[in-house]
């Protein structure tokens, strides 16, 4: 009587319920009583030689395809999208989180959401009030902490702002390495202290981001003083009413910090903006665009708004709505 292999094999897969051995339990079971009375039901006649060496193999080839995906399921990142990372920077340990976008793969490129919270302010507190991933879902969002919670330029902090943007720089690289990070299309989003280094990044680093906007920013004068060539798209949202850092200026802490106005135009001078504006108001907000930009230069101005995170309007959907097609 002839058999086809094909037919063998089904035979023995339908008998052992589709439950495929590794190679050492097939040489086993190929030795053992059972595999004989096997042999006898679904294949009378064949030596059993033949099928012993036919279900070893078979088996090996089992085993090989069972590998394969565990092999592939090795290079997933875990479901938990959060993570934080630790680097060292001039001599200085450093951490930073990141959350990844939802169905994270390594083998595509992601753009970069930086976020820089306000003096006392951890990287997680920023995360919990700010959610950039809620409005960035297919980015990589990284929360920055500052050393001491705080950034540089700001009287109190322990770093300067040449530092601060040196920690950038690595943390950007480092994201690259790990997460194939297109750190060429990178924005960046900050709160008072925070919004004061996402305009020092625009002013001494431009190269490092391709938008910035700052919320309730703490302008101290290093942040944007001395700026270096280059258009950065820059927005500033900033409440009239803010009691801690001026939307006219002032001092705090010892130290001056500049009017708003001031500093759009000082971006407006850096984008190549004439120094004039358009007007418009909506749910408490009057928006200013100055015209004629290589890169565009808006202030926010939320009427009666004080030194927050707004929610009303939404910080994270105005910011994300100016800074998403720089991405």
């Amino acid at each position: 009587m002839k058999h086809s292999r094909r037919a063998l094999a089904a035979a023995l897969a339908t008998s052992l319920s589709l439950s495929l051995p590794a190679p050492a339990e097939a040489q086993q079971l190929s030795s053992s009583p059972d595999f004989e009375a096997l042999l006898a039901r679904y294949a009378p006649g064949v030596d059993p030689e033949q099928v012993r060496a036919l279900g070893v193999l078979l088996a090996l080839l089992a085993s090989v395809a069972i590998a394969i995906p565990m092999v592939k399921s090795g290079n997933v990142v875990s479901p938990d999208r959060e993570h934080t990372h630790s680097l060292k920077v001039d001599g200085r340990s450093r951490t930073y989180d990141v959350v990844l976008p939802r169905g994270f793969s390594p083998e595509k490129s992601y753009p970069v959401v930086l976020g820089f919270g306000g003096w006392q302010h951890t990287s997680r507190q920023m995360h919990d009030y700010a959610r950039l991933e809620s409005q960035f879902p297919d980015a990589i969002v990284i929360y920055g902490q500052g050393v001491r919670d705080a950034w540089g330029g700001a009287p109190y902090a322990s770093t300067s702002v040449d530092e601060d943007v040196a920690y950038t720089k690595a943390v950007l690289d480092d994201v690259a390495s790990r997460y194939n990070a297109d750190t060429s299309r990178t924005v960046a989003v900050g709160l008072s202290n925070g919004g004061g280094m996402v305009a020092a990044l625009a002013c001494h680093a431009p190269e490092t981001v391709r938008g910035v906007a700052s919320v309730a920013g703490a302008f101290y004068s290093p942040t944007v003083t001395g700026c270096t060539s280059g258009e950065v798209p820059t927005m500033i949202m900033h409440g009239t009413n803010d009691d801690v850092v001026g939307y006219n200026g002032g001092t705090r802490h010892g130290a001056s910090f500049q009017s708003v106005d001031t500093v759009a135009r000082t971006f407006a001078r850096k984008n190549d903006c004439y120094l004039l504006t358009t007007q418009s108001r909506s749910a408490g907000v009057t928006t200013f665009d100055f015209v004629g930009c290589a890169e565009p230069v808006r202030i926010e101005r939320v009427e009666g708004g004080g030194h927050t995170w707004f929610t009303s309007p939404d910080a994270t959907r105005q910011t994300a709505q100016f800074l998403r097609q720089y991405l």
